[in-house]
């Protein structure tokens, strides 16, 4: 049978303590470190608006090749483009004269039904992306949300080429864009 004293026992409480304090302590470090990293930007991802397509051009989104120029009407305006650089994925809205559609309408391919590779749409996670063209896309939704689908093929590379996935409302000249 082993005594212990009432010293040996307040030694065992304050050997206790700082075992708890520690853990606690390496707990707390833990719980902050994962809320910066779920909050931080990761890197990776760049979120930009343009008023107009020329403000787009002095800011070199068109150089970089982030925004077709060569695609949207000349009258293209309130540009929002988020675009992840690994894997290359791209997220773009845009107004428009309806009359100003010529370019845009020349250089699309109209769509009935969606190919494999763009019937899922991840979200950007913006306010500005219509969640009707998040997810699983159903074309049913999305033709009676006024939109008409279309694809237009790009190069990406050399020797590889990049579909792109246009939505467009005609009427409110409205346009979106997404690639990867």
């Amino acid at each position: 049978m082993i005594h212990s004293t009432p010293k040996h026992r307040a030694a065992l409480w304050l050997k206790y303590a700082r075992v708890v304090r520690y853990e606690f302590f390496a707990l707390a470090v833990l719980c902050i470190g994962f809320a910066v990293f779920l909050i931080s930007d990761h890197g990776d991802r760049s979120e930009s608006f343009y008023p107009s397509l020329s403000d787009a051009a002095k800011d070199g989104a068109i150089d970089r090749g982030w925004i077709p120029d060569d695609l949207l009407p000349a009258t293209s305006r309130s540009i929002h483009e988020i675009h992840d650089l690994s894997p290359s994925t791209e997220w773009c809205a845009f107004e428009f004269v309806p009359t100003d559609s010529q370019r845009l309408i020349t250089s699309l391919k109209h769509l009935d039904s969606l190919p494999d590779s763009m019937k899922r749409v991840p979200s950007p996670g913006v306010s500005w992306w219509p969640s009707v063209l998040s997810g699983h896309l159903n074309t049913d939704r999305i033709h009676k949300m006024g939109f008409v689908l279309y694809t237009t093929q790009r190069p990406a590379t050399a020797v590889s080429t990049q579909t792109w996935l246009f939505v467009v409302d005609w009427p409110k000249g409205r346009g979106f864009f997404y690639t990867r």
